[in-house]
């Protein structure tokens, strides 16, 4: 019964580090904040849009699809680390072994990245002590420790969860030989360049 609980609970933590947490991930990234590289104006389309639904609502749907399965993600996801062998778990191979390590590392960086940037957007937002606009993430950018916690924060996000589409895809068996594993990885690796990449561009937009 544990076996079988703890293969269960793997393959979950699996399934929600990518829907729908890496969904969200990808959505706020290029479909929400995206809208800043077009220019202030363009990006004060994105709050008005959320202001039209009661906030009641929202804060429904944030708790019940992004909040909930974060923490399930993160507190098993601790639990992991713990079980981990962060040495060199994947003896032959050696890049294996360095993502297999900077899984569980970025993981722990983003918890504490995350938990942040939801009580000082998010929350306050919520308590009526903040309104997300370009002159609020402004000012927040140009802090030069702030800033240095995004770069670090969303680096450790976006890798997470591109390097977890690997795992996610070994995990669940979609890809299954050696080939099709290395061959997906390097699709990983391009991808959370371009998804880091633009992320980037975001943060610096903020700050102009």
């Amino acid at each position: 019964m544990s076996d079988r609980r703890g293969f269960y609970l793997r393959r979950l933590h699996s399934l929600s580090g990518i829907f729908p947490i890496g969904a969200y991930l990808v959505a706020h990234i290029f479909l929400e904040n995206s809208f800043i590289l077009a220019g202030a104006e363009r990006f004060a389309l994105v709050p008005q849009f959320f202001s039209t639904f009661p906030g009641a609502l929202l804060l429904a749907v944030e708790v019940l699809f992004i909040w909930t399965p974060l923490l399930f993600h993160s507190a098993y996801g601790f639990l992991r680390v713990g079980q981990a062998e962060l040495e060199n778990p994947l003896r032959n191979d050696y890049l294996g072994a360095y993502l297999y390590t900077l899984q569980r590392v970025s993981g722990v960086l983003a918890f504490f990245f995350i938990g942040y940037h939801v009580w000082s957007t998010r929350i306050q937002y919520y308590l009526g002590n903040a309104e997300i606009s370009y002159a609020f993430m402004h000012a927040k950018m140009i802090d030069p420790l702030v800033f240095a916690a995004y770069l670090i924060g969303v680096l450790a996000c976006v890798f997470h969860f591109t390097n977890g589409i690997w795992t996610f895809c070994i995990t669940w068996g979609i890809t299954v030989g050696p080939r099709a594993q290395r061959t997906l990885r390097a699709a990983c690796l391009a991808f959370f360049a371009f998804m880091y990449g633009t992320a980037l561009a975001i943060l610096m937009a903020f700050r102009a």
